[in-house]
């Protein structure tokens, strides 16, 4: 999927998600790509980020679906940043679609300049498919 704003996707991929209590999953072996990395500063070694997902989500959810992507240990290399843990964590978690290891989110960083950044809390998030179609709930 392209967002029309090419320089500002930021994709999150995973190989295996594990749903360990609720509302929280755990991406397994997760990575971002995309040339977002190449305009965006150093990731810190343990962070987190709100991706608001409420556009395709509003069916399953009474309100906004805004889920919170928590990270520790990163490596950069060949143009990725692999994350050591990583989750994700929603009240709703469990009332949505199930990820898959074949699904992954396209981030949209363009708010998120350094200029704009403390303007705007949440980064625009859409889940796709394997073939880059994006789910419609």
């Amino acid at each position: 999927m392209k967002l029309g704003r090419d320089k500002y996707q930021l994709e999150l991929h995973w190989n295996t998600v594990l749903y360990s209590k609720e509302g929280v999953a755990v991406l397994m072996d997760a990575y971002f790509s995309g040339p977002a990395l190449k305009i965006s500063q150093q990731l810190n070694e343990k962070d987190e980020l709100n991706i608001d997902m409420t556009g395709q989500y509003k069916v399953f959810v009474p309100n906004f679906y805004i889920a919170k992507v928590k990270w520790e240990g990163i490596t950069y290399k060949d143009d990725k940043v692999y994350f050591d843990k990583m989750t994700i964590e929603n009240k709703y978690l469990n009332s949505i679609p199930k990820l898959k290891r074949t699904d992954y989110f396209v981030i949209d960083t363009a708010k998120h300049e350094e200029k704009t950044h403390a303007f705007f809390m949440n980064y625009d998030c859409y889940l796709l498919n394997e073939d880059g179609e994006l789910y419609e709930f």
